[in-house]
C-alpha cells in the first residue's frame, strides 16, 4: 500500500473525489443535494486519509529522518481536502446555509495546517510540532462531529458515521499518542 500511495496518491486522491462527484451527479438531480452529498462524503475520506497519515507518522517516528509515506499521504490528504472545502463551501452557497464565522476560526486554522503542513514536514526540527498538527487538527474533527451528534449543523441529522468516526478519532489520538510517547521515550534512552 505504501508504494501505491508514494507513486500513484495525489493522482488516486483527484481522481477518487471526481468518481464521487460523478456517482452522486448521475443518482441526483438535485444541485443543492448534489454538492451536500458530496461535501458529506468527501469529507469522509478525509478523515480516512486523516487517520492514515496519523499511523504512517507514527510508524515513521524516529525510524525516518524525512516521512515519506507520511508526506505523501499528507499531501493527499491536503489535496482531497481541498476538494472537499470546494463541495462545502458550493452546498453551502447553494443551499443558503448561514454560518457564523466566529466559529469557524478553529476549522479555518485547522484548514490552513493541512495544506501547509506536508510542504514543511521534512523542515521541521522538533517532533511536538507535528504533534500539535495532528492533535489539532484531530480536536477540531472531534468538535466537528460531537456539533453533528448533538443536532448543530443545518438539516444534518446524526448517524452511525458520526458516532463510530468520534470513536476512532479518540482511539487514534489515545492509541498513537501512547505509542509515540513509547518510542520518543525509548529513543531518548538510549542517548545515555
Amino acid at each position: 500500500m505504501a508504494r501505491v500511495l508514494l507513486n500513484y496518491g495525489y493522482m488516486l486522491g483527484g481522481v477518487s473525489q471526481a468518481i464521487l462527484f460523478l456517482l452522486i451527479f448521475y443518482s441526483i438531480e438535485d444541485w443543492n443535494e448534489i454538492f451536500r452529498l458530496t461535501a458529506r462524503f468527501s469529507g469522509r475520506f478525509s478523515l480516512t486519509l486523516y487517520l492514515l497519515s496519523f499511523y504512517f507518522f507514527t510508524t515513521e517516528f524516529k525510524r525516518s529522518i524525512n516521512y515519506p509515506i507520511t508526506k505523501k499521504v499528507m499531501g493527499v490528504f491536503a489535496l482531497v481536502h481541498i476538494i472537499h472545502f470546494i463541495f462545502l463551501t458550493t452546498s453551502i452557497y447553494l443551499n443558503a446555509i448561514p454560518i457564523d464565522i466566529t466559529r469557524l476560526a478553529g476549522g479555518i486554522l485547522a484548514y490552513l495546517m493541512i495544506v501547509i503542513y506536508p510542504f514543511y514536514i521534512n523542515k521541521i526540527q522538533h517532533h511536538w510540532v507535528s504533534l500539535v498538527y495532528f492533535y489539532y487538527v484531530g480536536i477540531v474533527m472531534i468538535m466537528t462531529y460531537v456539533s453533528r451528534v448533538q443536532g448543530a449543523f443545518v438539516e444534518a441529522s446524526p448517524e452511525v458515521f458520526h458516532f463510530v468516526a468520534l470513536a476512532l478519532l479518540f482511539l487514534f489520538l489515545l492509541v498513537f499518542g501512547l505509542k509515540l510517547r513509547n518510542r520518543y521515550l525509548k529513543a531518548s534512552t538510549k542517548k545515555y
